[in-house]
């Protein structure tokens, strides 16, 4: 639609509360890749089987001609009531959740990716070994291409999730379902609502916006981090926003 600025608002990535010394520490978000590389103990939330449908994602990198792993990316949500934190919210460990919020400009950034959708779902099967190479839609050619190895897909999903790389791609996502509040949703509107943002490799803490919590108690908490590993006043301030949260 035009007259939509859709580079207005913010992408959010969320982080359980004990991860949260090791990113102060390092000053940035670390992909999952290099978060293993650098052998940093962490406090995963995502699940493990989605996991390693990731582990057989790889994604063209065009400036540097090269598949790239998906897990070389720092992923953000454009929805901010996900699916994946109502997981947290039915698990009881809402109130340990950071939310870390980047303006939508960083799509502008050189190698930043989007997609319509959770980026795991490309019909890869969960009990076979194919994997998928996915060539994201571009200026030169406005179609998201992929191509599975040693054949496939094998997967039962009729559905798959598009990679874009240029902000012209934004009007194809489908706003109503990543403004909507309602967590209630078939398979199709969760892939939906689970639409991302790809960061490669790492996330400074200066391109923070805003840093987000559910309750006062963990305001304190993550502000009292903030200050032991002097960031105050370097970094947005913690601040409580239930409306955020289940």
């Amino acid at each position: 639609m035009q007259g939509i600025d859709y580079l207005a608002g913010c992408v959010y990535h969320m982080i359980h509360f004990s991860n949260l010394p090791n990113i102060l520490e390092r000053r940035a978000l670390l992909s999952k890749e290099n978060v293993i590389l650098e052998a940093i103990t962490y406090q995963s939330i995502a699940f493990e089987d989605v996991q390693n449908l990731r582990d057989r994602i790889f994604v063209w990198d065009f400036s540097k001609q090269i598949f790239r792993s998906l897990h070389s990316y720092v992923p953000f949500y454009f929805a901010t009531h996900t699916p994946m934190l109502y997981v947290q919210y039915r698990n009881r460990i809402q109130n340990e959740i950071v939310i870390f919020e980047v303006n939508r400009s960083i799509l502008k950034q050189s190698g930043v990716l989007f997609t319509d959708g959770n980026a795991s779902n490309q019909q890869l099967s969960k009990h076979s070994s194919e994997f998928v190479e996915i060539v994201p839609a571009s200026i030169r050619r406005n179609t998201c291409r992929r191509r599975y190895q040693p054949g496939g897909p094998r997967g039962s999903n009729p559905n798959h999730t598009d990679f874009y790389s240029d902000t012209s791609f934004l009007d194809r996502l489908k706003w109503d379902i990543l403004t909507d509040k309602w967590w209630h949703m078939d398979d199709e509107r969760k892939r939906i609502k689970h639409a991302e943002v790809l960061v490669p490799d790492t996330v400074p803490l200066s391109w923070l916006t805003g840093i987000t919590v559910s309750t006062p108690a963990m305001v304190r908490s993550v502000s009292n981090l903030i200050s032991e590993c002097g960031l105050t006043d370097r970094i947005p301030s913690v601040t409580c926003k239930p409306e955020m949260f289940f």
